[in-house]
């Protein structure tokens, strides 16, 4: 566990150095995909989920009426 916490400390240490520009490319290169995978995730385990409980998406666009 400790080389993990001291490798993450070294990158912790490089991204806080390096000027704005560069660590908001590097922020975005790394978060962009993993928001999108853990978004991805919760609306499977939630379909999975709803799928279960037996409700099922509705076709008149969301309960709308419209």
């Amino acid at each position: 566990m400790n080389g993990v916490l001291s490798w993450w400390d070294g990158v912790e240490e490089w991204l806080t150095g390096l000027p704005f520009v560069p660590q908001l490319i590097v922020t975005a290169v790394v978060l962009v995909p993993l928001a999108t995978l853990a978004a991805s995730g919760v609306n499977y385990l939630v379909g999975r989920l709803f799928s279960k409980l037996g409700r099922a998406e509705a076709d008149d666009d969301h309960g709308l009426g419209i």
